[in-house]
């Protein structure tokens, strides 16, 4: 049985709205999953992006979130399209933001943040995630935790170069409120 939720807790952690991306891999198995992949979506909205998977795009993932929406797009017993080397293992949240931000940046969007760490300390809850930033060579092994797009580019490589969610992501700040 989880613990108590505060009143902003409870806020944060409402469900998602719901766009079905339209390319996923098929069922998984719950025990199947150690990872929760940060990524960026390098423009647009929640709602926006949400129905850019609902459509063409060669991609999903598990929720979509910025400042005023989170969207789920696919479920979280359904492989993601995310990235490479995670998607079986991994629960992916896309934020509505840049690589190229800086921290400053990324903070002044502090409903996103806390929203995503919400999501991603009930996933750690309920699949039991250890509520750490795994190393590339940790990720490599199989580790369970936490890591970016970029952190997957660089332990599965050719893997699209990705860079996001960039160096400016408080990494810190996020996993203290996953914590």
């Amino acid at each position: 049985m989880p613990p108590a939720l505060s009143p902003e807790l409870a806020r944060l952690l409402r469900p998602c709205k719901r766009k079905r991306a339209r390319h996923d891999s098929g069922p998984r198995q719950a025990a199947w999953i150690r990872q929760i992949v940060i990524h960026s979506t390098e423009g647009g909205t929640a709602a926006s992006v949400a129905a850019f998977f609902a459509t063409t795009a060669q991609a999903s993932t598990q929720l979509v979130i910025d400042d005023l929406d989170c969207y789920r797009c696919v479920p979280d017993l359904v492989i993601p399209w995310g990235a490479p080397g995670v998607n079986r293992t991994g629960l992916h949240i896309e934020h509505c933001g840049y690589a190229r931000w800086t921290r400053a940046e990324w903070l002044s969007h502090r409903p996103t943040l806390e929203r995503s760490a919400a999501k991603a300390a009930l996933w750690c809850w309920t699949y039991r995630i250890p509520r750490r930033w795994l190393t590339v060579a940790a990720l490599q092994a199989g580790g369970a935790g936490l890591c970016t797009h970029a952190d997957a580019t660089l332990a599965f490589p050719p893997n699209g170069g990705h860079t996001d969610p960039g160096s400016g992501f408080p990494r810190d700040l996020y996993l203290n409120r996953v914590k």
